[in-house]
């Protein structure tokens, strides 16, 4: 083969590769909308809410109950992830949260959630200072743990939670606050700043 042709072989094959690259990146990137993680799982979850498998759970009175679709007067729940040595946006959710509290109506069908995902270190002591800190009403904001490891395992998959160990003993994770219909189905999700219209959400279900 000439060097030429070798050549225009050569282009017509990287011609390909950049297509499919192409193709994927538009798919990847719901048509180039966004190419930031976190817009991405909005994006997706916007289009095909996400099933959440029923969770065991401990709280914070060390008391087990089970989330979701077992509680009939609650329509939607409002959750977040966080862990309690958390120095950051952990202590921004649990404020947002306080005041979102406070803004529940008697008869909003919508409760709080703050599911940690640190289970070596959250014993339910450690959830009930995190309670205590941010005047959480049991009746209307759950701090809980769940309640093994593989259920854990299995609602950071499904809800698409990332948490990664920091090296310094905390965590990066994401810090989303996920709306979740009371049959258990993720349906949307909402910056830490969007906190109003996450319960605006919620409530509209």
């Amino acid at each position: 083969m000439s060097p030429r042709a070798s050549l225009l072989t050569t282009a017509c094959s990287l011609l390909v590769v950049l297509g499919a690259a192409l193709v994927a990146a538009t798919h990847l990137t719901f048509g180039w909308r966004s190419f930031i993680t976190g817009d991405l799982r909005r994006l997706r979850v916007a289009a095909a809410p996400l099933p959440v498998s029923a969770l065991s759970v401990v709280d914070s009175a060390g008391a087990s109950s089970e989330l979701w679709n077992t509680d009939p007067r609650v329509r939607a729940w409002l959750v977040t992830f966080v862990y309690t040595r958390c120095p950051s946006v952990c202590q921004a959710l649990g404020s947002e949260f306080e005041q979102l509290q406070a803004s529940l109506q008697p008869g909003d069908r919508v409760r709080l959630a703050s599911l940690s995902f640190d289970r070596a270190h959250d014993s339910p002591g450690e959830l009930a200072a995190f309670a205590r800190r941010y005047r959480a009403d049991p009746g209307r904001w759950l701090v809980a743990v769940p309640a093994s490891d593989a259920a854990l395992t299995r609602l950071l998959r499904e809800t698409g939670v990332v948490v990664i160990d920091d090296g310094m003993g905390g965590y990066a994770h994401n810090a989303a606050i996920h709306v979740v219909t009371a049959s258990g189905r993720l349906v949307a999700l909402f910056d830490l700043e969007q906190y109003r219209a996450a319960l605006a959400y919620a409530r509209a279900l």
